[in-house]
């Protein structure tokens, strides 16, 4: 296991030193990252904010990830965030375990453990805070370490959306057809291992309709055609509902947005149906 480790730990290096005992792991700061791939390597985040919620390091991580800067294709991700109050820390988690699959690492369900400086979220009156939260910790790296990648020679797929049946039917041929020319084929929810959502961003955030889709579980992908802007903040909330506080997996590289384009415009529109990553 990797611990990729952003800002200064004080409480995090305790959590970190009991969550990962007995765990094989090397140490990568976020300035040194290796660019080779691994297949079955798992990868922990850990990252600590000051006393404004802010962690530099976590940003240009998210750059450098972005950018090309570390491939993990065929790995898998978790992060635990330790802040003191507030701020931006919680959204700029979320952005890196995005660009963690972006760049080609698998997301598992509830990736994400984060605590305040109270660590109220913690207190039940038996344990001490402290000690849940060191716990917490280490049931998030045993789960990060027995994660299993989903290998499919021949990918099931089924597609949710949220749009009317015109729409619907006109993606789903459509996907059917992008699916079999990946050597697999559109399925029906007991056969699928992957469930992809397509969405439609016009209102910068999701609506009812497509947020109820997401209260399921299995392994995800996500078509988000965004004629309005607001692109980014639609994608993390949508991800933040079905993985980050619920029971999807994200599979590698899993968002295909297309900036600008209504869901009908990018299915008029041959080139934007060949970005669609099918694995």
């Amino acid at each position: 296991m990797f611990v990729v480790s952003a800002g200064r730990h004080t409480r995090m290096g305790d959590v970190l030193e009991y969550a990962l005992e007995g765990v094989a792991f090397e140490t990568v700061n976020t300035g040194d990252l290796p660019r080779a791939g691994r297949k079955g390597r798992k990868v922990l985040f850990a990252a600590s904010a000051d006393r404004y919620g802010e962690n530099a390091q976590m940003r240009e991580l998210v750059a450098r990830l972005h950018a090309g800067g570390w491939d993990l294709s065929g790995s898998a991700c978790a992060m635990i965030a330790d802040g003191e109050q507030g701020g931006p820390l919680h959204t700029d988690a979320v952005k890196l375990l995005a660009a963690a699959n972006a760049a080609g690492a698998e997301l598992m369900p509830r990736p994400l453990l984060e605590s305040d400086r109270e660590l109220k979220r913690f207190y039940d009156g038996k344990e001490t805070p402290f000690e849940r939260y060191r716990a917490a910790a280490r049931a998030l790296v045993a789960r990060l370490a027995a994660y299993e990648l989903l290998v499919s020679k021949r990918p099931r797929v089924r597609l949710l959306t949220a749009l009317e049946d015109g729409a619907a039917n006109g993606w789903r041929q459509a996907v059917g057809r992008v699916v079999t020319a990946a050597g697999g084929e559109l399925a029906d929810a007991g056969e699928a291992d992957t469930t992809g959502f397509l969405c439609e961003n016009t209102d910068g955030l999701p609506d009812g309709k497509t947020l109820a889709l997401l209260g399921g579980g299995g392994r995800a992908r996500f078509l988000i055609a965004s004629p309005a802007t607001g692109s980014d903040l639609y994608t993390l909330a949508v991800l933040e509902r079905a993985c980050v506080r619920g029971d999807f997996a994200l599979a590698p590289r899993a968002v295909t947005v297309f900036e600008g384009m209504s869901a009908a415009e990018a299915l008029a529109d041959e080139k934007p149906l060949k970005r669609i990553v099918i694995e």
